[in-house]
């Protein structure tokens, strides 16, 4: 993906309040990549537009040699579909299902059969280290399992990419090392892209690349050095 001189602004009143200013940098296939910032800083603006969640901005925004600010909401909407696997910081699922439906969700909604979906399901759930829990409601499992269930989620339908919104922000330390431990564990074995949105130094150093946003301007981009 390549963005590059990308602004919003939001309306407030009879003005306007700029939210982004000017931000480009590339992400290449196979990153796992941190964005890093305060509140406010514009992360979550920015990770809408990446996530081809918000297409009223100016600037140009290329993902594999689309246009996004000029295609039909319908493309933006099957582009998401097929490209982005979304995960959150309260994990998002939904209570009365089952784990195993929870994450066929993304299949279901594309259509796909059933009897074929839930072995498809059950391999996931073994990869993410829950197998077994197909039958379980989320209510029955830690926090930090009900992450992986998100996770097992958002890679069912095989992204491109994953957009992590603060993934440990809800999970103790050991867990969140485990969440992140998964999330290198995926790029590494699966070569997807990884966009983590995170306000903890030590999680952004577990990526390889940190991105640094401040009232809306890139301030920083720096590859990470890890010790072999």
């Amino acid at each position: 993906m390549h963005l590059k001189n990308i602004e919003k602004s939001y309306q407030v009143g009879t003005g306007s309040v700029k939210v982004l200013q000017d931000v480009s940098f590339d992400v290449e296939a196979g990153e796992f990549l941190a964005i890093m910032g305060p509140s406010g800083s514009g992360k979550s603006t920015l990770i809408n537009i990446i996530g081809f969640l918000d297409q009223k901005f100016q600037g140009d925004y290329q993902f594999e040699g689309q246009n996004i600010s000029q295609v039909p909401g319908k493309v933006s909407a099957k582009l998401r579909n097929t490209n982005v696997g979304f995960i959150f910081q309260n994990f998002k699922l939904i209570t009365n299902l089952s784990v195993r439906e929870n994450v066929a969700l993304p299949l279901l909604y594309a259509g796909k059969e059933r009897h074929l979906i839930w072995p498809i399901v059950s391999k996931m759930l073994e990869q993410v280290g829950l197998n077994g829990a197909d039958n379980k409601k989320p209510g029955e499992l830690s926090g930090g399992q009900q992450q992986r269930v998100a996770v097992a989620r958002a890679l069912i339908a095989q992204p491109n990419f994953l957009i992590a919104d603060e993934p440990t922000g809800a999970l103790d330390s050991v867990t969140s090392a485990e969440i992140i431990a998964l999330f290198k564990e995926i790029n590494k074995k699966f070569g997807t892209t990884v966009i983590m949105v995170t306000h903890d130094p030590n999680v952004a150093q577990q990526s390889n690349r940190i991105i640094r946003i401040l009232d809306g301007k890139l301030v920083a981009d720096e590859e990470v050095q890890h010790a072999d």
